[in-house]
């Protein structure tokens, strides 16, 4: 007796080996059944044609949506575009253009916040897909703050800008060389608030006052710098709350920023502020309420400084002294353009620009953002981003700790990059280093191993060709963050670029060349993460190389992977219970993509399937269909490619154009009729009608089990001739199977009995069906199971009966 099916099918180089301990719960063959986690054998469900794809003769690649509130959707990508389509179709007449061929597609590494899809890979730079509607989408470069940058240069090269990215020029003053410059107190010495020098400018006799700038035309302010009076230690006369207001006519006010808590400054303390605005006023103004010391009077100030918003500035020119250090020596590039250069100024702070225009081998035009330059002295200290045209793009994309995470360029495979906290286009560090600021690390290694994934955990788990590494706190006590990072080995078992799947605290990968799948959990004795391989016994199934898989959670715990061959590979996990059962699937075509979807009352997998429709190749969206779990016998979905019609009875079936020319099968209010597709349309024979007709391609489902072990004392027991002659078969809710042997016969097991109602379909069978059986005295006591058409079929235990050579 075979009482559970849960390892599958067993590579056939262990179909003797008897000894092993899982050989009783294995097959020979286990072709589109699944074996379940409690042991039986269910055949897998067929599949719903949904759309072909844009362009048949091209592939496509699925991506998965999921924004919540059971808004779930799966994207269609092609050549330089991405299609939308939910479970009931595609949705209206989306197509946004991408930057991505199709060659790339396979590689593209994506996660998802909220509406926000951030993808990364395929040689260009990371995106930010967005829904922004049911019907309006959209797909553009992601934007990023400062960063990040390669390390500092040590050239003797120097950078002189040739503007600081401050709109107010230095005022000699109220109203020269431009603008003007107005105080509470009416002060003719305002404009030194605003000439560039240390000093002290008394701006109220009281506590309040304000001091404004009118510029000549509306500008867009988004950051301002503040200096403490030269003597302000001895008198604390420097305002501690303030507004940052912007006005068109001088009279009606918008708050910009609002400082409050601002005290204990040192004189001529410098410090830092940064808002969001995009919006251009004429008058911008610091307006205070509290100031003037103990006394609250003779409020003063040092300097006030606006920062211009880097996307409103005129470019200018950035020149490099020499060549030396700028691209291996090779200078500026036109692909630097967009590129990011992180300048320190004189005072010692960090500022960040953006190359708009390549002049010149040593001359660039620039943009300043986040604070204005002191000034237009050259400097020596400075980094060039990290992420560009000329050094490469992130290759991988994940989640850390509230963090979003790239890692792998061409110039730097090995780096990873960690955003800062919740700013997840911010990759900005502090002039004192904050635990919030962006992280970043190099993989420590003899060679280069290139970074293939990224897998949010405690730690952040780095998949490479070689290694598998973590990512996390050096000080468990202290927060995460630039200042407390370290890097651990996990295992020397590389892997390749196919995203890894999580099951729980387990990580399931494949290794660096698609032929084996590794499990990877903390193992107590080794206090430590190990890795093994799940796949040693079912080798065979992975000799190809796989490209591609996805984890269907509910309801089976399965695995399902495609080969380079286009072959599909299920494997039902469950690890606590000892399940590592495999089992191959043909879906009448070359499988292309599969994606994991959540669905109604279980999750979905979606495919890309090549198939050869009357003499012509086409490339199908599928959707793979859960298997029968209960009710009518007419509500099984066990065909491919298959199209439902429920309505009034008809004689035939038309829309299935996809399908000309095909031999199919109409499963007809629960019972088979073959016929073939003539215009689109599939006819039921004798004109018989139906209410309930799926309509599709037939799937042979087949299990085989293997060769049955004899103990015997010579140990003539192998090679010895037997033959099946009986065979018990406990089934549930099953419409079809045959047992018996190819050589031979297939007898069917299920069959009208006496008191069955006429006219209808046999009812689904539970319990044990007998059946004497006829088999080859060749076949080494294997035994065949096989169910076709569109009933469905669930194997729980065989028990057959064997006849040897003595």
């Amino acid at each position: 007796m075979q009482a559970t099916f849960s390892r599958g099918e067993l590579d056939p180089e262990l179909i003797y080996r008897t000894d092993l301990e899982f050989f009783r719960s294995s097959l020979a063959e286990c072709r589109n059944f699944i074996t379940l986690k409690r042991g039986g054998l269910r055949r897998r469900g067929g599949t719903k044609f949904v759309a072909e794809l844009k362009d048949s003769s091209d592939g496509g690649w699925l991506i998965p949506f999921e924004f919540g509130n059971w808004q779930y959707y799966m994207l269609e990508f092609g050549e330089n575009y991405f299609r939308v389509f939910t479970e009931s179709g595609r949705v209206g007449d989306v197509e946004v253009a991408t930057p991505y061929s199709t060659s790339v597609l396979p590689e593209l590494k994506f996660v998802q916040s909220t509406d926000t899809l951030f993808i990364a890979g395929g040689g260009v730079a990371p995106q930010a897909l967005k829904r922004l509607g049911e019907t309006e989408w959209s797909i553009a470069p992601m934007v990023f703050e400062d960063g990040p940058f390669l390390d500092v240069n040590i050239a003797p090269t120097n950078l002189t800008p040739a503007d600081t990215g401050n709109p107010v020029p230095r005022m000699t003053s109220n109203s020269a060389p431009s603008g003007a410059v107005v105080s509470s107190n009416s002060s003719a010495s305002a404009y030194q608030v605003f000439n560039r020098a240390a000093g002290r400018v008394v701006l109220s006799a009281g506590s309040s006052g304000w001091v404004r700038y009118q510029f000549p035309s509306a500008v867009v302010i988004d950051a301002y710098m503040l200096q403490a009076p030269s003597d302000n230690s001895q008198n604390d006369d420097m305002p501690w709350q303030w507004n940052i207001e912007g006005s068109n006519d001088g009279a009606n006010w918008t708050i910009l920023d609002t400082q409050d808590g601002q005290d204990t400054w040192a004189s001529s303390e410098w410090r830092e502020y940064a808002f969001h605005n995009e919006t251009a006023f004429v008058f911008y103004r610091l307006n205070f309420t509290q100031g003037g010391g103990s006394t609250s009077n003779n409020s003063a100030i040092g300097q006030l400084v606006f920062h211009q918003s880097g996307e409103t500035q005129t470019p200018f020119e950035l020149t490099a002294s020499d060549t030396i250090g700028i691209n291996g020596g090779d200078g500026f590039q036109a692909s630097d353009t967009g590129r990011h250069i992180r300048l320190r100024g004189s005072d010692g702070f960090w500022r960040w620009l953006k190359i708009a225009s390549v002049l010149s081998s040593t001359v660039v035009t620039a943009q300043v953002f986040g604070q204005t330059l002191p000034n237009t002295v050259s400097q020596s200290i400075w980094r060039l981003g990290a992420w560009s045209e000329t050094t490469g793009w992130p290759e991988t994309v994940g989640w850390h700790k509230n963090r979003l995470a790239f890692a792998g360029t061409r110039a730097e495979p090995q780096k990873v990059w960690e955003s800062q906290t919740e700013d997840f286009n911010n990759f900005s560090v502090s002039h004192v280093l904050q635990a919030s600021d962006a992280v970043t690390a190099g993989i420590l290694s003899g060679q280069v191993n290139r970074i293939q994934w990224l897998v949010d955990d405690n730690d952040l788990i780095i998949g490479t060709t070689r290694a598998v590494r973590s990512l996390g706190k050096a000080t468990a006590q202290d927060p995460y963050g630039p200042e407390n990072v370290d890097q651990s080995p996990e295992t020397n078992f590389g892997a390749n670029r196919i995203s890894p799947i999580k099951v729980g605290s387990v990580l399931l990968y494949f290794g660096p060349y698609g032929t084996d799948m590794r499990e990877m959990a903390y193992d107590l004795s080794a206090d430590g993460r190990i890795s093994q391989s799940v796949s040693e016994v079912q080798s065979h199934l992975f000799r190809n190389g796989l490209s591609g898989a996805c984890y269907q959670q509910y309801p089976d715990s399965i695995i399902w992977a495609w080969d380079t061959k286009g072959s599909a590979i299920g494997f039902t996990y469950e690890r606590q219970q000892q399940v590592y059962g495999m089992h191959r699937h043909d879906f009448g075509g070359v499988v292309e993509c599969m994606a994991d979807l959540t669905g109604t009352g279980s999750d979905t997998v979606w495919m890309i399937v090549q198939r050869e429709i009357n003499g012509m190749v086409r490339r199908y969206i599928e959707i793979m269909q859960s298997p029968f779990l209960g009710g009518a016998i007419e509500d099984a979905w066990h065909l491919d490619c298959a199209a439902l019609y429920s309505g009034v009875p008809v004689n035939s079936v038309s829309g299935l154009d996809y399908l000309e020319g095909s031999s199919v099968i109409l499963f007809a209010d629960g019972t088979d009729y073959q016929a073939q597709v003539v215009g689109g349309v599939a006819s039921l024979p004798n004109d018989r009608t139906a209410g309930k007709i799926l309509v599709g391609l037939d799937v042979k489902a087949r299990a085989t089990t293997l060769p049955f072990p004899v103990n015997a004392q010579d140990g003539a027991s192998l090679g010895r001739k037997m033959c099946v002659d009986d065979c018990k078969t406990a089934v549930f809710e099953t419409g079809t199977l045959r047992a018996g042997s190819d050589a031979t016969y297939m007898d069917e097991l299920i069959y009208y009995e006496a008191g069955d109602a006429y006219g209808e379909p046999a009812p689904l069978r539970s319990g044990v069906l007998d059946q004497a059986i006829e088999t080859r005295w060749e076949d080494g006591g294997q035994l065949a199971l096989e169910a076709s058409g569109g009933k469905p079929c669930t194997v729980l235990a065989v028990n057959f009966g064997q006849d040897m050579e003595p």
